[in-house]
């Protein structure tokens, strides 16, 4: 069979001589030219992170891993990352490229290392040029969403998240390729951060890239979402409270306040191996409706 072509006769200004058009190939050459997206696993919580062994989200683990376009937000996947982890959107949060030097260990020549005036001015104004960098960059919440409560909490401990040497840029503008894509930060570690009380770190990793689309898609997960405001070493026991066969008061108490008053409560609750539930089915329904780019 003979392939058919789309051609159309365009006419330039100055000779007026007919150029042949394949509009059929020129839209296949504009679809390759977009940016492939990434696949990027995302862990809550691993032991990597933790600087307590009661912090490690595990048995099971919780992680989710998507397609995401390379021209979405970093707000946008923060979009993608509540609901897929069925976080509360509650809260603010950042991304943030790991220093790989830093140390968090004061300096044993630093006197002033305990002073109380010290930490209060880090505190309140954010560190010093001298401090050790945790980041070397932070893209941070830059909504501007004054009356939500819980944000304000938050923004009680962003200042303790700043440094004069950390490069910061808005979520709601930064494009996923503008970090994941820039040799300076390609192969460092990236954490988001969602709620900066109980800091729900989950680590990010580029595990390839794959056909460019318009829309997240959740390709592979485990775990079902952690209750929101129980903090990291909260976990662990709300899970135990459901696998007791004789549950104490303490232990109902918490079942109870899971079911019914949690911010992204579960009225099934976590009883029967529901701790390893997640419906991926219904994560992608929910991420159709995440606009990108």
């Amino acid at each position: 069979m003979t392939p058919r072509f789309d051609l159309r006769v365009k006419f330039t200004p100055s000779t007026r001589a007919p150029i042949l058009l394949n509009v059929a190939a020129v839209s296949t050459e504009a679809a390759s030219c977009k940016r492939p997206n990434y696949l990027l696993k995302v862990d809550l919580c691993p032991l990597a992170l933790a600087d307590r062994v009661q912090n490690v989200i595990s048995d099971p683990p919780v992680n989710r891993t998507f397609s995401c376009p390379a021209t979405a937000t970093f707000h946008q996947l923060h979009e993608a990352l509540q609901v897929s982890f069925s976080w509360a959107s509650t809260h603010t949060y950042d991304f943030t490229v790991l220093d790989p030097a830093f140390d968090p260990r004061p300096d044993a020549s630093d006197k002033d290392g305990d002073d109380m005036e010290l930490l209060m001015h880090r505190m309140n104004h954010g560190m010093f040029a001298t401090d050790p960098r945790e980041y070397v960059l932070r893209v941070k919440d830059d909504r501007d969403e004054p009356n939500r409560y819980m944000l304000r909490v938050d923004l009680m401990h962003d200042r303790k998240r700043q440094h004069p040497r950390t490069k910061e840029m808005g979520g709601l503008a930064t494009k996923l390729f503008q970090v994941l894509d820039d040799p300076k930060y390609r192969d460092e570690r990236i954490v988001y951060t969602y709620d900066f009380g109980d800091k729900w770190k989950h680590t990010v990793t580029v595990d390839g890239r794959a056909p460019a689309t318009s829309t997240f898609s959740c390709v592979d997960g485990s775990g079902h979402g952690v209750a929101e405001d129980v903090a990291q070493d909260g976990w662990e026991p709300l899970k135990l409270a459901y696998r007791a066969s004789r549950p104490s008061k303490e232990q109902k108490e918490k079942r109870d306040w899971y079911e019914r008053r949690c911010g992204n409560r579960d009225r099934l609750g976590l009883g029967n191996g529901r701790e390893h539930f997640w419906d991926r089915a219904a994560v992608n329904a929910r991420l159709s409706g995440v606009k990108c780019g």
